[in-house]
């Protein structure tokens, strides 16, 4: 298991491919954490029983859920900032948690491929990869049209021909 998060030895573009689809696995546990602090946040805003199975509780939950929604498209920012707020530290700690090692994995898949690719150069290039991945992720989430567009097909490319390059070595060990 060690050697799946080690920066060091290369991969083909065919291993390249699955470990970034088994990254992608790896998330998951942020989408359960995430998915779990909006349902406690909403949970905490009402005031019912939600093991109280009977209709006149669950119509109160319904009519609290569609004014909740009401309010909410009113003063989205509100509400947004008062999310961001009530995070805790044992919050923090499960997403920095659950983020470590989609993270810290996708990043060793990166560095094998680009060692398998460019062996000579692989710390430049992995560096040079990595801004890149920053400035586009930035862009396409501060900005709309043809230049996300452009930025997102620049990275497809760079996937791409990550994945489908032949790479010198004839066997690989990562």
């Amino acid at each position: 298991m060690k050697k799946f998060f080690c920066f060091s030895e290369t991969i083909s573009g065919k291993t390249f491919f699955l470990r970034t689809l088994f990254a992608v696995v790896l998330s998951f546990p942020i989408l359960i954490a995430l998915i779990s602090k909006w349902t406690s946040y909403f949970m905490s805003l009402g005031d019912f029983d939600i093991y109280d199975p009977s209709i006149e509780n669950q119509m109160e939950i319904q009519s609290f859920g569609d004014e909740l929604a009401q309010k909410i498209a009113e003063n989205p920012e509100f509400y947004l900032n008062d999310f961001i707020d009530s995070f805790t530290i044992g919050w923090i700690f499960i997403f920095i948690l659950t983020m470590t090692p989609p993270i810290w994995f996708g990043l060793a898949t990166y560095y094998k491929r680009v060692s398998a690719l460019f062996y000579d150069q692989r710390k430049e290039i992995f560096t040079a990869l990595i801004l890149f991945e920053l400035v586009s992720d930035y862009i396409v989430l501060s900005n709309s049209g043809i230049i996300t567009t452009i930025v997102s097909l620049i990275g497809l490319i760079i996937f791409a021909f990550l994945t489908l390059n032949n790479s010198k070595f004839e066997k690989h060990e990562g």
